[in-house]
């Protein structure tokens, strides 16, 4: 048996046909002498290290979600995963092109902040010549490829939702920790919510807090409930974070969500609504899926010629889980 016949079986050589009796061959050798591949040598030789690295906040929770996508894609192609988790000063991230260089890496994936736009990083990837997908990051920057989530269109879909349990307009919580509307995701949601309230003929209501303010949210339900006589309104906040804190302080004032108050969320980022009594309704926003799709698309580029990447955005669509925080109206 020729050395090239066994090379094909071990590496996935493309154009050289092997029969399943010679590779059926190959294999139990291969396992009867305990071979294993030096991945090092078979990287400088092929110029492909089988490995695609994960970039993010180790962190951040949405950064393992997006690690789970990515690890099942890269399994699903006999395809590696190297996370490196991010440093204050992002070197980490400059460091995987040294690994690039020395084909120990086939391409990188980074979870971004939605307002990432980098423009040193996007000319050193460039100078690399690295493929690269940034999830959630680069939305006004056309030359790079992006996954991203249509946020305006998942405040419309749970909107609709609230709409059919709820004859009441729904009131708008614009949670933020720096200042409001920071990014273009919350600018798309909160104008969302804007648009389909006047679509319908309703004044929007929206309110501004900061992230993890216990006391503005204790006042903001104290009045709801006076001003409003006893029907409270929807509540739609963007973020669930900040809907654990309306969870408690509604316990405190003896208001029962999913009862006497109908409460939705726009994320669910700790992956905690459904613990919450009741189980907090949300959006779902498909990280496991954009980790998926990204590394979909970069070993798309790397094993199809024909399909070299070319900068695109992908825009994915969050899910709606109505959970039990929503109060049937009598």
């Amino acid at each position: 048996m020729s050395r090239s016949v066994v090379s094909a079986v071990i590496n996935g050589t493309a154009g050289i046909g092997v029969g399943p009796d010679t590779r059926e061959k190959v294999l139990k050798a291969i396992k009867e002498l305990d071979y294993h591949v030096d991945a090092g040598a078979r990287a400088m030789k092929t110029g492909v290290s089988r490995c695609v690295a994960a970039f993010g906040d180790m962190k951040n929770p949405l950064f393992l979600q997006v690690l789970e996508g990515m690890q099942r894609a890269c399994a699903e192609r006999g395809y590696h995963v190297l996370i490196s988790g991010k440093g204050g000063d992002e070197r980490d991230r400059f460091e995987l092109l040294d690994l690039y260089r020395q084909r120990r890496l086939d391409g990188i994936i980074s979870l971004d902040a939605i307002s990432f736009e980098s423009r040193e990083w996007l000319d050193a990837v460039r100078k690399a010549k690295v493929p690269y997908i940034s999830i959630e990051g680069y939305a006004g920057t056309a030359e790079v490829s992006s996954i991203l989530v249509d946020y305006r269109e998942s405040i419309l879909d749970v909107l609709d939702h609230i709409g059919a349990v709820s004859s009441l307009a729904p009131v708008y919580l614009d949670a933020y920790l720096e200042k409001p509307g920071s990014n273009w995701a919350e600018r798309a949601r909160r104008s969302a919510y804007e648009r389909w309230c006047l679509d319908r003929g309703l004044a929007p209501v929206v309110h501004e807090l900061q992230a993890y303010d216990e006391a503005w949210m204790l006042r903001f339900l104290e009045e709801l409930r006076g001003r409003e006589n006893g029907k409270l309104p929807p509540i739609l906040i963007n973020w669930s974070v900040s809907a654990s804190i309306l969870y408690r302080m509604a316990w405190k004032l003896g208001i029962a969500v999913g009862k006497e108050l109908s409460v939705m969320a726009g994320d669910n980022t700790n992956r905690s609504n459904a613990f919450m009594a009741p189980p907090l309704g949300c959006v779902e926003i498909p990280y496991a899926e954009m980790g998926e799709e990204a590394v979909r698309r970069l070993l798309l580029s790397l094993e199809e010629p024909s399909q070299a990447m070319r900068p695109e955005k992908l825009w994915l669509k969050a899910t709606v889980v109505p959970g039990e925080s929503m109060a049937r109206e009598r």
